[in-house]
């Protein structure tokens, strides 16, 4: 078991993310984790991401607010506990079109060099 408190969880920087405060729950700084890593994101009101694209997945669930997500294509906004799946490769931009912050649960895999094996204890 590893838990790791949210008030002590360690913030991050990620390019082409303006606006918002990062921490990481799991994974990664915050510890080991076998195949993924999970982060909690406050986006300020105007503040998101670029439209850009990477490998890996992307699960979004916003935990509280309103957050806009752009495939370059089309734009929709999702609200509390609705989720929103991005793929490998896929573009998105996200953006708080709100006059309040919007709280993001991130869920996404690890890349093949950062897994760890699972320990027990």
């Amino acid at each position: 078991m590893h838990v790791v408190r949210f008030t002590e969880a360690p913030a991050y920087t990620a390019a082409g993310h303006h606006d918002m405060a990062m921490v990481r729950l799991q994974g990664r700084e915050a510890g080991p984790s076998s195949d993924l890593w999970a982060g909690v994101s406050v986006i300020a009101p105007g503040g998101g991401t670029t439209l850009s694209a990477s490998a890996p997945e992307k699960i979004y669930v916003v935990l509280d607010g309103t957050l806009s997500i752009s495939n370059g294509e089309h734009e929709v906004a999702i609200g509390r506990w609705d989720s929103c799946r991005i793929a490998g490769g896929e573009e998105r931009r996200l953006v708080n079109r709100t006059s309040s912050p919007v709280t993001v649960l991130l869920v996404m895999p690890l890349s093949g060099d950062e897994r760890v094996p699972p320990q027990v204890g």
